[in-house]
């Protein structure tokens, strides 16, 4: 026996028939006078068969086998002929799957030659029978394969080009997909950085707010205007009060204007249901709204943001509501600067009150504090309210 040749790693063919190798199994076959004949391609990966005559289902639709099932993996190792009068009388063969599971008996197998000089494949003629294979039946089944492997020669040389331009065809495509992943990753990197660089403006500009009215006036000039919304609302309820006080923020509101509605904390509004549920609501649709009636009774009826105010100190609670009278996609990205806008608004929120609230004790006299926490509350909204009016409830 020869020494042995490593076993390519890849499959010359891939499993499925080829015409020009069907048509030597078949002049093998019929050369021979033998039931079956097969074009064997061997790598590690397996065998194929491109050519096969006579090959039984359900190989003949799978058209490859592992090689645990191969005789012709000897030939394509040693790169010498095979020839088995009975293969079930050789110890090294008697087991082998394909003896059963193809009825090979007898076997003569000749190797198919690479451009390389190293063996890929075999030519060979299986009998179901045991057989004595006479001279000139083995001289013409080497033929066959010595012309078949010029063949094959040209055919590997195809199959290698075609290979080389379908990886490379393969690797532009992900080359495009991580160019694409790395624009849309650039344009998500650009959505981040102007949704920081908004959130940095506004906190910087609520640093120095010390009244209400600028508070309002501050975030609708760096709330409402970048996110194109028509309304910017802000409600505030003491704790454990049934109300909401709802004021807004259009800078063409005159500053010192009161609340322009009262809604109940309980409500089925965006903005109570903000406070109460601490998490942000979205209402995108008008399918969406129908949960929420009392939205209609405020301006800037359609879709809604309406996120919670975390206040630290003051004993109070809070939301904000972003809306727009157009049809809006409240994506992801919207989304996230609505809420990471709420924690400067929330923080400006907490240190107005609490001023307010160090103003008004200041102006109390000595005495008594009982109900201060109640006087506080009438007495911030009454400047705010003008004379002889009262805001609206709704929801």
């Amino acid at each position: 026996m020869s020494a042995a040749y490593e076993l390519p790693t890849w499959a010359v063919l891939p499993a499925r028939a080829d015409a020009a190798s069907d048509r030597l199994a078949r002049s093998a076959a019929e050369a021979l006078r033998v039931p079956r004949a097969l074009v064997v391609l061997v790598s590690k990966a397996g065998q194929v068969f491109p050519g096969a005559f006579g090959l039984p289902e359900p190989w003949a639709s799978r058209r490859s086998m592992p090689l645990s099932h191969s005789m012709s993996k000897w030939v394509a190792t040693s790169g010498s002929p095979l020839v088995l009068r009975d293969a079930r009388e050789h110890a090294e063969f008697a087991t082998d799957p394909s003896v059963q599971e193809l009825d090979a008996v007898a076997y003569a197998g000749m190797p198919l030659w690479g451009v390389h000089g190293q063996p890929i494949g075999v030519l060979c003629v299986i009998d179901t029978s045991p057989r004595d294979w006479t001279e000139p039946e083995l001289a013409t089944l080497h033929r066959m394969a010595d012309d078949s492997s010029r063949q094959l020669r040209f055919r590997v040389i195809e199959l290698a080009e075609q290979e080389a331009h379908a990886v490379a065809v393969r690797d532009d495509s992900a080359a495009q997909s991580a160019a694409e992943a790395a624009r849309a990753a650039f344009v998500l990197a650009e959505a981040d950085a102007d949704r920081a660089r908004v959130v940095a403006r506004l906190s910087t500009a609520l640093l120095p707010t010390e009244t209400f009215p600028d508070l309002l006036h501050t975030v609708d000039r760096l709330v409402r205007s970048p996110l194109g919304a028509t309304t910017v609302l802000l409600g505030v309820a003491e704790v454990g009060a049934p109300e909401l006080q709802v004021w807004s923020t259009a800078a063409r509101a005159p500053r010192g204007t009161g609340p322009v509605a009262c809604l109940r904390v309980d409500g089925a509004h965006p903005l109570s249901a903000a406070m109460r549920e601490r998490h942000l609501v979205v209402v995108a649709t008008p399918e969406e709204a129908r949960a929420f009636p009392g939205l209609l009774e405020l301006p800037g009826a359609g879709p809604v943001l309406a996120v919670h105010l975390a206040l630290g100190q003051h004993h109070s609670d809070a939301a904000l509501l972003v809306g727009w009278r157009q049809p809006r996609q409240l994506d992801a990205p919207v989304r996230a600067v609505v809420t990471d806008l709420a924690r400067p608004v929330g923080h400006a929120l907490d240190r107005v009150l609490l001023r307010d609230q160090r103003l008004r004790l200041a102006e109390l006299p000595p005495g008594p504090s009982q109900g201060l926490t109640r006087g506080l509350s009438d007495r911030r909204r009454t400047p705010r309210t003008r004379p002889g009016s009262r805001p609206a409830a709704a929801g």
